[in-house]
């Protein structure tokens, strides 16, 4: 059912996640501190559960370098903490941060929480990292290749964009205002988010009849379902 990391000290607890963890059918490896982790073992990692930790290299450290890697953004992630500061928490999802979860909290709750993160990360890239796949679609990160039942797509810079920004949320609406801030990173465009429509609108037609689970809904944004 896919590899989980649980990053943390307390023996207690990552031995009864462990447990619990591999029981729903998952493979479990565990290690004490986020510094120990090399990002570059990751690939078949789909999620990592980790402990704020108030070390050196945190536990907020560590998401702020899974994220800021190419190789191991697509990683989903679970920050827990004993702390239950509301600033921690923003400052824990801002990163990258899919969830956030209070000490002491119910297994069933994290198990729950577990299965809906990697509902959510559904496209993944494969082994090394680079490419990710949605149904009969390949993107490949690292040429910014797009194939569609193996053959090419070829698409805008804009257009490409706009679609792994949908892949790397998959099942999550994201925001038109967040689409036009991500892509046009610059504000070229102005301030019209419009733009994004008719934009996405192109690139549900260059992908035939998987752009129909491109989807939007009024006060939500977009999101690839």
């Amino acid at each position: 059912m896919g590899h989980i990391l649980i990053v943390d000290d307390d023996n207690n607890i990552t031995e009864l996640l462990g447990v619990n963890l591999r029981s729903e059918g998952y493979s479990v490896d565990i290690i004490e501190c986020a510094e120990q982790l090399d990002r570059s073992s990751l690939g078949e990692t789909r999620l990592v559960i980790v402990d704020a930790m108030q070390q050196p290299y945190s536990g907020m450290d560590l998401i702020f370098d899974l994220k800021d890697d190419p190789q191991t953004e697509h990683v989903g992630i679970i920050l827990y903490s004993s702390f239950k500061s509301e600033r921690m928490v923003i400052d824990a999802l801002d990163a990258g941060a899919d969830d956030y979860i209070v000490k002491p909290f119910s297994l069933r709750e994290l198990i729950a929480r577990v299965k809906s993160v990697l509902r959510r990360h559904t496209a993944r890239p494969a082994k090394g990292g680079n490419i990710v796949t949605f149904q009969n679609l390949t993107v490949d990160l690292t040429t910014q290749s797009v194939k569609l039942d193996g053959q090419p797509v070829t698409l805008s810079k804009i257009e490409y964009s706009i679609l792994t920004l949908l892949l790397k949320n998959v099942d999550n609406y994201v925001p038109r205002i967040e689409i036009h801030r991500r892509v046009w990173s610059d504000d070229t465009a102005g301030a019209n988010e419009r733009i994004v429509d008719t934009n996405i609108s192109r690139l549900r037609k260059k992908l035939g009849e998987l752009g129909n689970h491109i989807v939007n809904r009024s006060g939500h944004g977009y999101m690839i379902s």
